[in-house]
C-alpha cells in the first residue's frame, strides 16, 4: 500500500493528535509541518520526528513532497490555507469547523473539484468504534424505528486562548463542539436533510473571558420526521461528557464514549493536551486516539486519496453543518424556529455575530 505523504498546518494540540493518529492508523506519513512561528514549527518537528518544518506556507507547498495537507489552525485561517493548498494541487483534510462563511465553503468545494483534489472534513465522531457499533445496532433493527437522537458534548472550556476570540474562532461552543453533535446526528440517521432548527444559547460561566456563547441546546427537525436534541457546553465542571442516547419505537440505546474504561482519575489541575477538559474526575483511556476515531478517520481519508473514492465526510458535509450552525445563531437571536435553507444577513463575517447583534448589552 502506497503511503500518502502529509503536511500538517499548525502546531497545536489537534496537530499532535493527527500525528499520533497517522502513526497508529497507517496509510500516511507526515513529511512536513508549517507554523507561523518558526521556532514553534521547529520544536514541533523535533518532538514529532518530522523531517521538514516551514514558517512560510507557500514554501511548504512548493518545496515539500506532501500530497495532502491537514489544516489544524484556528478557525479563521481555514479557508485561506485550504484554498492555497488546493490551488497547489494538494488533497485536504480540514479540521472542524470547515470555515466561517458559506461563501468560503463553496469556494473550497469548487476549487477542490476544479483541481481534482479531495476536500475531507475531519469529523472523528463518525469513526468512533462505540458509535459505529451503535449505528450498526440501530440499522439492524434493534430499536425499531429510530425517532430521536440525543448527543451531548461538554467540558469546562477550551485549551487555547484563541477559542475565546470572535475574530479567530467565529463562535463559541457551537463552533467548537456543537458542530460535532450536529454532524453526529446527521450521520447516525443517514444524513437526511434538516428542515428546521430551534436553538437556545447563553454565556453562563465564562463572561470574564468571552462575549460568545459557552452553553447551547439545539433541536434539529429532519425531513423524515426524526429529531435530534443536542447539548454542547463549556460550562460543565468536573470533567468531560460525550454521551449518546438513541430512542426507537422498540428500544433505547445509551453510549458513553469517555467513561467505563476501567480507569478513574481525579486531577485538580488537569493533564495531557487538553488540561481544561481533564480536570476533576476523568476516565483515562488506554487507547484514547483509537477510541476517539482519529486513526480510523485519517486512514479512511488516505484510502480515498489513493482510490479516488468520495470520503465519508467531505467539505460538502462541512458546508451543511455550517449552514445549520448559522441557523442556530439566528434561532437563538430571534427566539424562534428557523427553517432551512438559511442564509445569514449581508455583512456577517463571523457566525456568532448573528446572535451577538441581538444582545447589545453583552458586546
Amino acid at each position: 500500500m502506497r503511503e500518502i505523504k502529509v503536511a500538517i498546518a499548525g502546531t497545536g494540540a489537534i496537530a499532535r493528535v493527527h500525528c499520533q493518529a497517522i502513526k497508529e492508523g497507517g496509510g500516511g506519513r507526515v513529511v512536513a509541518v508549517w507554523g507561523r512561528n518558526a521556532e514553534k514549527a521547529a520544536d514541533f518537528a523535533r518532538q514529532q520526528e518530522i523531517p521538514e518544518h516551514f514558517s512560510d506556507f507557500g514554501r511548504l507547498l512548493k518545496e515539500s513532497s506532501a500530497e495532502a495537507v491537514i489544516i489544524c489552525t484556528p478557525n479563521h485561517t481555514h479557508a485561506e490555507l485550504a484554498l492555497e493548498a488546493a490551488r497547489a494541487g494538494k488533497h485536504l483534510i480540514i479540521e472542524k469547523p470547515l470555515c466561517l462563511t458559506l461563501e468560503e465553503a463553496q469556494q473550497i468545494i469548487d476549487t477542490c473539484r476544479r483541481q481534482g483534489v479531495l476536500a475531507c472534513y475531519a469529523e472523528e465522531l463518525c469513526f468512533v468504534p462505540k458509535y459505529l457499533r451503535a449505528k450498526e445496532l440501530a440499522e439492524g433493527g434493534a430499536l425499531g424505528r429510530v425517532y430521536r437522537v440525543s448527543q451531548v458534548e461538554k467540558h469546562d472550556g477550551p485549551y487555547s486562548p484563541w477559542f475565546w476570540q470572535v475574530e479567530q474562532a467565529g463562535g463559541g461552543i457551537l463552533m467548537d463542539m456543537g458542530c460535532h453533535s450536529i454532524e453526529f446526528a446527521r450521520w447516525f440517521l443517514g444524513k437526511p436533510p434538516v428542515k428546521a432548527v430551534t436553538a437556545w444559547m447563553d454565556t453562563v460561566l465564562h463572561g470574564d473571558k468571552t462575549q460568545m456563547e459557552d452553553d447551547v441546546i439545539i433541536l434539529l427537525e429532519f425531513e423524515g420526521g426524526q429529531t435530534a436534541l443536542l447539548e454542547s457546553s463549556w460550562a460543565l465542571l468536573g470533567g468531560m461528557d460525550s454521551i449518546v442516547h438513541v430512542f426507537g419505537t422498540r428500544g433505547v440505546l445509551h453510549v458513553d464514549l469517555l467513561k467505563g474504561m476501567g480507569l478513574r482519575l481525579y486531577s485538580a489541575e488537569g493533564y495531557g493536551d487538553w488540561p481544561a477538559a481533564n480536570r476533576g474526575w476523568t476516565f483515562p483511556d488506554y487507547a484514547w486516539c483509537w477510541q476517539n476515531g482519529y486513526p480510523q478517520e485519517d486512514a479512511h481519508f488516505f484510502e480515498c486519496m489513493r482510490t479516488g473514492n468520495q470520503p465519508l465526510e467531505s467539505a460538502d458535509d462541512g458546508k451543511i453543518v455550517l449552514e445549520i450552525m448559522l441557523a442556530c445563531y439566528a434561532s437563538a437571536a430571534a427566539g424562534r424556529r428557523i427553517e432551512l435553507p438559511y442564509r445569514p444577513p449581508a455583512g456577517v463575517r463571523y457566525p456568532v455575530e448573528i446572535w451577538l447583534r441581538s444582545r447589545p448589552e453583552k458586546r
